[in-house]
């Protein structure tokens, strides 16, 4: 199953058991794939992405939210850092 098919439904699931904190992950994660998409259609690259191309945005989510954990963290926001993880942990879902 293609990756983008996964994501699709875990975000449907995620409606079902209104799972709010997952759901706005998901469409985070959808929102990011839709840019990158409207992004490449002015270049020759106009085709659906790939699961490699899908894979690098999760990774570089992930990596955004690290630092978001780190400086949350040093400023004493333990509230917001632990909200970061979580949707670290949503996201690492779908990578290998």
């Amino acid at each position: 199953m293609e990756l983008r098919d996964r994501i699709g439904q875990a975000l449907k699931q995620a409606m079902k058991d209104k799972d709010q904190s997952r759901l706005a992950t998901l469409r985070l994660i959808n929102a990011a794939i839709k840019d990158l998409e409207i992004a490449n259609r002015g270049s020759d690259d106009a085709a659906a992405l790939g699961d490699a191309e899908i894979r690098a945005i999760l990774a570089k989510m992930v990596k955004q939210r690290n630092e978001s954990v780190r400086a949350y963290e040093e400023g004493g926001r333990v509230d917001l850092a632990e909200r970061e993880r979580a949707e670290i942990a949503v996201i690492e879902e779908f990578l290998p």
